[in-house]
């Protein structure tokens, strides 16, 4: 049998209804209005992610919780020093400390937001140096602190109605939410500027 001896050629339908040419052109029209609103849809969302701004953020830890602060208002980070005590200074303030020949005040961060334990020497394995130039100021941390990257749509504003019941929360600025943790973010020079804190350098 030779090939294609079994293919044969389908007649025409005779009844087959006339192409209208009006009809074709409606559904070209509307195929191209559905792929305008579709190129239109994708340059919004290009334009909403080009618009949304991002902050890094250093992120560690004191006390269990884990805080942020602005990466650009960290000078270093520092194998935990010697430290001085001072008299009569609240339980928040450890004492000073000499930092490459800068002498540094060090706070609890814990026992500053009203935790109820002092954080153990042997715990704290590093300060944080806050980089101002009129106040000298560092946080005792227990391990080297990450950076983050966030934007405002992940940073939720805590009002002043559910906060500042101890001292301190005046300070907080919000709660950065990335996956499943709650990083408070805090005004740093708001503290370090306040009279029981300052160390004029």
């Amino acid at each position: 049998m030779a090939l294609g001896s079994n293919l044969t050629k389908k007649k025409p339908e005779e009844n087959s209804p006339p192409i209208d040419p009006d009809s074709v052109s409606k559904e070209s029209d509307s195929i191209e209005t559905i792929e305008r609103q579709d190129d239109s849809k994708v340059q919004n969302e290009i334009v909403d992610e080009e618009s949304v701004s991002f902050e890094q953020f250093c992120v560690f830890k004191a006390g269990g919780e884990e805080y942020a602060i602005p990466i650009n208002l960290v000078k270093e980070v520092v194998p935990y020093p010697a430290v001085s005590k001072i008299p009569q200074m609240p339980l928040y303030i450890k004492g000073m400390s000499n930092v490459r020949g800068n002498i540094f005040g060090v706070m609890d961060l814990n026992l500053f937001f009203g935790g109820d334990k002092q954080s153990k020497n042997s715990d704290v394995k590093y300060l944080l140096v806050i980089d101002n130039e009129k106040y000298h100021m560092a946080i005792e941390i227990p391990e080297v602190p990450d950076t983050l990257m966030a934007s405002e749509n992940m940073i939720e504003k805590l009002s002043s109605t559910r906060l500042k019941s101890r001292i301190g929360q005046k300070y907080l600025k919000g709660i950065i939410k990335k996956d499943r943790r709650m990083i408070i973010l805090f005004d740093i020079l708001g503290i370090i500027s306040s009279e029981k804190f300052t160390v004029a350098g």
